[in-house]
């Protein structure tokens, strides 16, 4: 079966302009502490005191921890243990999972600086002056380095060397394993900047108003630029770019080689906040109130979004997910509901499919297509010679599909290439389906196929009394599927032979669904069935207010399904009696997805609705260009459909917080 794991969610330039505020999280005083994410769960602290575990998909609090003063320092998470330090003048460990505490260590002064974790051992410096070594497990120390100045600035560790700045104006490198300093080097006023290493080089900004860069092995300066103002905020590296923010209002974007201006961009207000770098794009808060998203290589501003006060805090990227702390005392998660689409030639009616990293789908321009999930690149098309409404099943890394040409293709599902066909006597909108061996579909040549999957050799076909638009459904060795003949069929799968079959009153294009002993299907008489599966009597029925073209799906005991009156309905899948229903702007051919209690479906009206499947109430819901007649699926985070607009579109998953 196909395996619907993508890997990862990302935010990049093409839909950083969509991002839009998922959620936010009120602490008792603002925050400058910035927030760190593992495990699903974001901790970050505020001047309250606290330090906030939260729910990194809903925002609710997990735990909180007080400490007897402010937090400006940002915590760091290592084998299930957060450390944070406090104005009250220790640095914590708390247990991640419930925010148990395990141990405290007390410095001489306020802990602005943020600790980190190396080799077992935690860093961190106080405005005491000092620079801390304690064992990770235990609190004890095992070396402190005394400077000239407070150490608001955050250690780094890179190649057995810990890196810090401190207000006695100059920047240290010391042995991780001793504490015996390496190398030192000044500057022309305090550092409260944090240094970053990349390359072998090591930058940090001063308030002499310098970016610094700094062979990480010697100390020797490599080159130095000058801002026009104090600098607060830590430089971050990444491609080549070195960026960081000032007291001059303007975020810099430097050669990280010669430090030669690359870009800036000037906001409204000093940036204190450290830039975040993801996926080619860069983020920073200012203190004009507003987060900012640039394109890391232009600098071209993508997004901003204004809270009710400075942002000192900096921001942190997770699986698609944007959060950043303000001053106005909220933690805010932003994610982009698009995270890309892709457009062909012809309108995309047919229904995604998700493999190893692979959204597969065909188009009214002939092509099969398949793109990478991340970003939605394509990797490969296949040229058929007639529309693509079917869609795609993928197993054993082969792709099927049927085509309008009259042929059911077999792709190989990483190249493209054609490895069989078969040519029916009528156009395929019939979506195939993989059991015993075989891949079974429709024709409107009336007939259903069952063909070896390897080789694509007709091993039996079955003749109704119409074409065959709906796609076969296989379980327990018996193939279902609906003809315009008005009949439900049900084939033994290895002979073709009829089991039963079932009349209704007018065409059937619905493709069943089975579950639970029971087989559920639509038909154009306006009636939802449940029949039973192995013996094909009607169990109940349901009147809708039109056709039901719609595909319906079964989940927790409930059957949702759309119909042509415009409506989703949800019905007890035993007795057909009716939860909800929901009416959009158009008809509703599209067919039910539920994942994890929310309903997505397309309707004519342009638009993709997610619903809650208790109560029908909509929780989202984006309009494309053009009639939605895809059915949607859910990979890995991701909502994939297609639009009669031409594009396949990707979206963030709605969840229902708990």
């Amino acid at each position: 079966m196909a395996q619907n794991i993508p890997t990862r969610r990302v935010i990049y330039p093409a839909n950083v302009p969509g991002l839009r505020r998922d959620w936010t999280y009120k602490t008792g005083d603002a925050i400058e502490s910035s927030p760190v994410v593992v495990n699903g769960v974001v901790f970050v602290g505020s001047r309250d005191h606290n330090l906030y575990a939260l729910d990194a998909r809903t925002g609710k609090k997990i735990w909180s921890y007080t400490t007897g003063n402010s937090i400006y320092s940002s915590p760091a998470v290592a084998d299930d243990v957060v450390y944070i330090g406090s104005f009250d003048t220790n640095l914590y460990a708390l247990e991640a999972r419930t925010g148990a505490f395990l141990w405290r260590y007390a410095t001489g002064n306020a802990i602005e600086s943020s600790p980190i974790v190396a080799e077992g051992v935690v860093y961190v410096g106080s405005t005491d002056q000092k620079l801390y070594a304690l064992d990770a497990d235990t609190g004890d120390i095992r070396w402190s380095y005394p400077t000239e100045g407070g150490i608001q600035s955050s250690p780094v560790v890179a190649d057995g060397l810990v890196y810090f700045g401190s207000w006695d104006h100059s920047l240290y490198a010391l042995d991780a394993t001793t504490g015996a300093r390496v190398w030192s080097h000044s500057t022309g006023d305090r550092i409260s900047s944090s240094p970053a290493v990349d390359n072998g080089v090591v930058y940090v900004g001063s308030q002499d108003q310098m970016l610094y860069a700094f062979d990480a092995a010697t100390g020797e300066k490599l080159w130095s630029y000058k801002i026009g103002h104090i600098i607060l905020s830590s430089p971050a590296v990444a491609n080549d770019i070195v960026y960081i923010g000032s007291h001059h209002r303007t975020l810099y974007a430097l050669n990280a080689r010669t430090g030669e201006e690359v870009w800036s961009y000037t906001t409204g207000g000093a940036i204190d906040s450290s830039p975040a770098i993801a996926d080619e794009v860069v983020y920073v808060g200012s203190q004009d109130h507003s987060v900012y998203a640039f394109n890391a290589i232009t600098g071209e501003k993508l997004w901003s979004y204004a809270t009710g006060d400075a942002i000192n805090s900096s921001p942190a990227v997770a699986d698609g997910v944007l959060y950043v702390g303000s001053n106005d005392t909220n933690l805010y998660a932003f994610t982009s509901d698009r995270l890309w689409s892709y457009t062909t030639a012809g309108s995309v009616q047919s229904s995604p499919a998700v493999a190893d990293d692979v959204v597969y789908f065909g188009s009214d321009d002939h092509r099969v297509y398949a793109l990478d999930v991340i970003t939605g690149e394509e990797l490969w098309n296949h040229v058929t010679n007639n529309r693509v409404f079917s869609s795609p099943f993928i197993v054993d890394e082969k792709v099927y599909i049927g085509s309008f040409d009259h042929s059911l293709y077999a792709l190989a599902a990483s190249t493209g290439a054609k490895l069989w066909s078969y040519s029916t006597q009528g156009s395929i909108a019939s979506s195939p389906v993989v059991a015993e061996g075989m891949v079974f579909v429709g024709s409107h040549d009336h007939m259903l196929y069952a063909l070896d999957i390897n080789i694509g050799e007709k091993l039996w076909s079955s003749t109704t009394g119409g074409r065959i638009d709906s796609s076969p459904a296989a379980a327990e060795g018996v193939v279902y599927f609906g003809s315009q003949d008005h009949k439900l069929y049900a084939l033994d799968a290895m002979t073709g032979d009829e089991r039963w079959s079932y009349e209704t009153g007018d065409s059937i294009l619905s493709s069943p669904a089975v579950a639970e002993g029971f087989v559920y299907v639509g038909s154009r008489d306006h009636m939802l069935y449940a029949l039973n599966a192995r013996t094909g009597e009607k169990l109940w029925s349901y009147s809708a207010g039109d056709s039901i073209d719609s595909s319906p799906a079964v989940a927790g005991g409930v059957v949702y399904v759309g119909s042509h009156d415009h409506k989703v309905y949800a019905l007890d899948a035993r007795t057909g009696e009716e939860y909800w229903n929901y009416t959009t702007g158009g008809i509703v051919d599209s067919s039910p997805t539920v994942v994890e209690g929310v309903v997505y479906i397309g309707s004519q009206d342009h638009t993709l609705y997610a619903f809650d499947a208790q109560t029908g109430k909509k929780l989202w819901s984006y309009t494309t260009g053009g009639m939605i007649i895809s059915s949607p699926i859910v990979a890995g985070g991701v909502v994939y459909v297609g639009s009669n607009d031409h594009s396949s579109y990707a979206f963030n998953q709605v969840h229902i917080s708990p």
